[in-house]
């Protein structure tokens, strides 16, 4: 109890389980720590032994992470008076050279005297595939070279990529003039993101050596300056033993990925600072507390110096009444003295945190619903009172707990509505550009999402800038992954060094980011002491967040200790799973072979962390299934933490080929090898962020609010305890059968009354709406939309007209029509139907249903009726594998050319699950004016309903198809009960149920055929036809591309069905 004590003194509201806990093991730890000390002493010894021998490279030697690079810091640019004035950009064109291997390029290309006129120019920051040099590889798991740590020249397969790219790499040349003014000063320069090792050299001289291709490096230039001209110069490999660690599904690209800054600082500089806020047992005050530390050069001692610190609210006023303060000689001591090492760096017991504090009286506190932000501004000053450097940063007053199975943000639960979101963009690879992240900031928040992993690496530093500012909760994640080893660097003492070198890089970089409130340890690389060591770092360096890892897990759900959240990933709900043919513990993709279930673990008593899934819905192609389960669940219980999507956008490169297309190419388009081809195609949004249906289903789910109809009143049900409904309208229609009848705004909550005709569909449909403009939407932008069925008449309200009689039919019409009739019990593959999860395109496959053999059983038959209609008959079977489908057709046309259809399918035999059952009516290409009263107005499936409402909807055949980078099945919409197909002109039909049984449709102008042979989405030709499908039933979609297929209840039956239709000719 005394060290738990302890502990919250120094946390203040964050408390882990238990010091043991924290720490794994402090006996454990020492010795390993040891073990890891005898192999470097080791490798010392070795390097010294073999001087004589040929080196070995330092981008393979897993000891060498760096050479004379700057200690990581907080990500700041210092400056005197105004931000920028003592800073330089290195960004534009740069002289370059690429070749194929390091030793390819010219041993002296750092030197002055070294001609490169021949070389061609190339933009910084920049990716070298993305602008033709080398090939782009897309692997999702497995690296793309040979296997052999820390060695990354080793020959790999001659089919591989590498082969002769064996390691690309690049020189850069460049001139620079240091400016007058900082003349005596000391200057830096810094690396936003080098993939993934480099050499720096400065006028001829090799400054130093940084490898991790997400972290920030930076390197003293003040020795290797003279006045003028100055050049600079890099080497960069695009593997380096580092890229043992960097095996995240990804394109693996290199460059630049970040900008390169110059800046200068007098001789006593501010080096660094944290921050915390630290809330009262409230949440009402707050203390706030700084960490600044000070650095010298040369002679000076900082005598005189101070350090300065004054806080402003979001209009500029200051918030503290004087300027807290810290001479710099008792910060620095220089010379070691007692006490001063007594009171700040004491041999027993922690070391305080902070050198100034102060307590703000009860600040705005920030949360992603509040997203208030201070300025913080420090000052270094001299005896004169001069400021000499300046510094500062936006903060924001939060918690962070762990408590009773929950996160707490300022003393609320919190659920994490998340995305997986990687720094990607069709043309410009991992470069981000400021409005590419305020586009995709944006959209976030308009998808109601409130929390983004920064998958799996740490982002570039403006992203977490306007996390803080538009208000986003971000899981902070490790540039560290070892996918395609698994878990082996995970208990290698001789790597030890280079997990704690990405861990601290990351969380001294990120500290002081109040949308920081999740540190991740990284992705996929099992569990064992290297993780227990940073993990421990961790919590000891930042106890005011807690620690995630995926990969720390235990038996029984009882994960590490060291970790503060029970993570998952692809879990499954509840319900039943169609999962054909793959077994619970199938093995064929390791990462996938354990598809748990999050609410049974919640449940489980044995712990009383939260259960989040931190990579679930994976959002390939057509997907999204059954995403409302999820969140039924999350919601059911306290434990429930939530989820991140995977992933926010799709990762396509655009490719112009030489046929003029546009394609958006993925795995294998480049001849890459090794690829997983489109797996890489798996966002909400489309690579340059385009809104897909999975994105509206998101935003809908995701909705911080709902609401519930009680008899004439709305019962508001919050999911997100930092919302407020006053910041909302909610506007109201009321249709019947989709003509609007009454429209207006609720404003306490009763629902208006209305006539309406009893026969009628009379549907309430409520939106949400922001009252006040944002940051992200402005007023009147809908939130979430509800529906409730006022007088639920969708199977009756529309009646099919009668068959006209009295003229005679055309008995041959009448039996060609039946030409246009095709079965329909096959779909395109989704990308979830070739899933991990079922498998049950394979099965399709296997099976025929693409292809079956289709028998006339009994020969169509016509007969003409007294009414002057002509009745046909024919009953054919299609035939597979291991089974048949028999359809039996009757149906009756007038002479007008309308007709009654009705239709009974009959499975048999051992069938695959079937993706639909159906007819495809193959009708005339110029009917492309579409409308129906239904599910609308994006496309539906069984387990995909919640963006989608039932109404009256207009669209055009052109416009149905979602197109997706790999073509596919898409356009359905479910609940239906009417549909008018028609040309420009309007000759066409009104298709109505006749039985009163809704049906699912599709309009299109492609056939399943084609969207089941074309690779790439620019490659579909619009046919001669536009095929009309409509089925009784449709199965949903699952989530198997990664994770579990479709469940049980929206599959379909392997019983008879029943289709009744009437095409009213029009």
């Amino acid at each position: 109890m005394a060290e738990k004590e302890g502990l919250e003194r120094v946390t203040t509201r964050y408390i882990p389980t238990s010091r043991t806990s924290i720490l794994y093991n402090h006996a454990f730890l020492y010795n390993y720590i040891q073990d890891v000390m005898k192999h470097i002493i080791l490798a010392a010894a070795l390097a010294l032994a073999t001087a004589a021998q040929a080196q070995q490279h330092d981008w393979e030697n897993q000891y060498v992470l760096q050479k004379n690079r700057m200690p990581a810091r907080a990500a700041f640019i210092p400056y005197l008076s105004q931000n920028g004035d003592m800073q330089m950009s290195l960004n534009g064109e740069w002289k370059f050279n690429w070749t194929k291997t390091p030793d390819e390029q010219p041993q002296n290309f750092f030197n002055t005297s070294f001609d490169d006129s021949g070389w061609k120019t190339f933009p910084v920051p920049g990716d070298w595939e993305m602008n033709g040099y080398g090939t782009p590889i897309y692997s999702s798991s497995g690296y793309t070279f040979k296997i052999d740590p820390p060695f990354v020249m080793k020959e790999p397969k001659k089919s591989y990529t590498a082969y002769v790219e064996r390691n690309p790499t690049g020189c850069y040349r460049r001139t620079f003039s240091v400016p007058a003014e900082w003349k005596g000063k000391e200057v830096f320069v810094r690396f936003g993101a080098v993939s993934s090792a480099f050499y720096l050299y400065v006028n001829g001289q090799e400054v130093g050596y940084s490898q991790g291709s997400m972290e920030p490096a930076e390197f003293c230039l003040t020795p290797y300056l003279k006045s003028g001209e100055n050049l600079i110069a890099l080497k960069v490999m695009k593997y380096s033993d580092g890229s043992y660690l960097e095996d995240q599904d990804m394109w693996r690209i290199a460059g630049i990925h970040r900008g390169i800054e110059l800046y200068a600082t007098p001789k006593i500089r501010i080096a660094d600072f944290g921050v915390r806020t630290l809330l009262d047992k409230d949440y009402k005050d707050a203390e706030l507390v700084i960490d600044p530390k000070l650095a010298v050069f040369d002679s000076e001692r900082g005598t005189g110096y101070r350090i300065t610190a004054m806080l402003y609210d979001a209009t500029g006023k200051a918030v503290t009444d004087t300027a807290l303060w810290q001479p710099a000689e008792p910060m620095l001591n220089l010379d070691k003295k007692g006490k001063i090492l007594n009171q700040r760096n004491p041999q027993r017991g922690y070391a305080p945190y902070g050198w100034l504090k102060t307590t703000i009286k009860n600040p705005y506190k920030w949360d992603a619903e509040h997203p208030y932000l201070y300025t913080l501004k420090l000052a270094l000053v001299d005896s004169t009172g001069n400021a000499v450097e300046r510094a500062e940063t936006k903060i924001g007053f939060r918690s962070v707990e762990i408590k009773e199975g929950m996160m707490l943000v300022n003393g609320k639960q919190v659920r994490l509505r998340g995305v997986n979101r990687h720094e990607m963009d069709p043309e410009t690879g991992h470069v981000m550009t400021e409005k590419r992240m305020i586009e995709d900031i944006k959209l976030l928040k308009q998808c109601n999402i409130n929390a983004v992993r920064t998958c799996h690496y740490p982002n570039t530093e403006r992203w977490y800038e306007l996390c803080d500012e538009y208000g986003i909760y971000l899981m902070d994640e490790t540039d560290l992954e070892e996918h395609g080893l698994r878990g082996t660097l995970a208990s290698d003492p001789t790597w030890a060094a280079a997990f704690i070198d990405r861990t601290q890089r990351m969380v001294m970089r990120d500290r002081n980011h109040a949308s920081v409130v999740f540190w991740s340890l990284g992705n996929e690389s099992g569990w064992g002491p290297n993780f227990a060591m940073t993990s421990a770092w961790i919590h000891e360096y930042d106890p005011t967040r807690p620690v995630h890892y995926e990969g720390a897990q235990g038996p029984d759900n009882k994960d590490p200790e060291s970790v503060d959240v029970i993570s998952r990933f692809y879990p499954r709900v509840q319900g039943e799973y169609l999962n054909p043919g793959v077994k619970d513990n199938n093995m064929e993709r390791p990462e996938n072979a354990r598809w748990e279930r999050l609410l049974s673990i919640a449940r489980k008593t044995n712990d009383n962390r939260p259960v989040l899934t931190s990579e679930y819905a994976h959002a390939m192609g057509n997907a999204l299934g059954n995403f409302k389960d999820y969140w039924d669940e999350i919601y059911s219980h306290k434990r429930m933490l939530g989820g991140f999507i995977w992933e926010w956008a799709d990762e396509g490169i655009f490719k112009r080929r030489s046929d003029g297309k546009l394609m958006v190419a993925y795995g294998g388009d480049f001849g890459d090898v090794p690829n997983l081809k489109a797996f890489c195609v798996k966002g909400i949004v489309s690579s340059d962020r385009k809104p897909t249906p999975k994105y509206f289903e998101v935003k809908q789910v995701y909705a911080p609010m709902a609401l519930k109809l009680n008899g004439n009143k709305l019962d508001v049900v919050l999911r997100d305890n930092m919302v407020e409904m006053q910041n909302y309208r909610l506007l109201y229609t009321i249709t019947e059968n989709g003509k609007l009848i009454k429209k207006g705004e609720i404003k306490d909550l009763t629902v208006p009354s209305v006539k309406y005709n009893s026969d009628a569909d009379v549907r309430l449909n409520i939106s949400i709406q922001l009252k006040n403009d944002t940051k992200w939407a402005k007023a009147g932008f809908e939130v979430r939309h509800e529906q409730f069925a006022i007088n639920d008449k969708l199977s009756s309200a529309f009646k099919p007209a009668a068959l006209k009689t009295g003229r005679q039919a055309d008995v041959k019409a009448a039996e060609e029509w039946f030409n246009a009739v095709k079965p329909h019990f096959y779909r395109a593959p989704m990308d979830n139907d070739k899933g991990f999860g079922n498998w049950i395109a394979k099965d399709w496959k296997n099976n025929r249903l693409d292809n079956p053999e289709v028998v006339t059983v009994k020969p169509l038959s016509s007969k003409r009726n007294a009414d002057g209609t002509v009745t046909v008959a024919v009953t054919q079977e299609c035939r597979y594998v291991n089974g048949k489908i028999t359809a039996d057709y009757l149906y009756t046309m007038d002479a007008y050319g309308s007709v009654d259809f009705k239709a009974v399918y009959t499975p048999e035999g051992q069938l695959p699950p079937l993706p639909c059952v159906g007819n495809t009516f193959v009708l005339d290409k110029d009917m492309t004016q579409l409308s129906w009263y239904g599910r609308g107005l994006q496309d539906s499936y069984v387990d995909r309903l919640e963006a989608t409402s039932i109404g009256r909807w207009t669209s055009s055949v052109p416009q149905e198809y979602v197109h997706y980078p790999r073509p596919q099945s898409s356009g359905n919409h479910e609940q239906t009960v009417t549909l008018s197909l028609t040309t420009a002109k309007g000759k066409g039909y009104t298709v109505t149920t006749a039985d009163g049984k809704p049906f699912s449709f599709s309009a299109l102008p492609y056939s399943e055929a084609q969207l089941s042979t074309v690779a790439h989405d620019c490659d579909l030709q619009a046919e001669d036809n536009v095929y009309l499908n409509i089925d009784a039933r449709m199965m949903g979609l699952g989530n198997s591309s990664c994770g579990p297929g479709v469940l049980t209840k929206y599959s379909v039956p392997q019983e008879p069905h029943t289709l009744h239709l009437m095409f009213t000719r029009k």
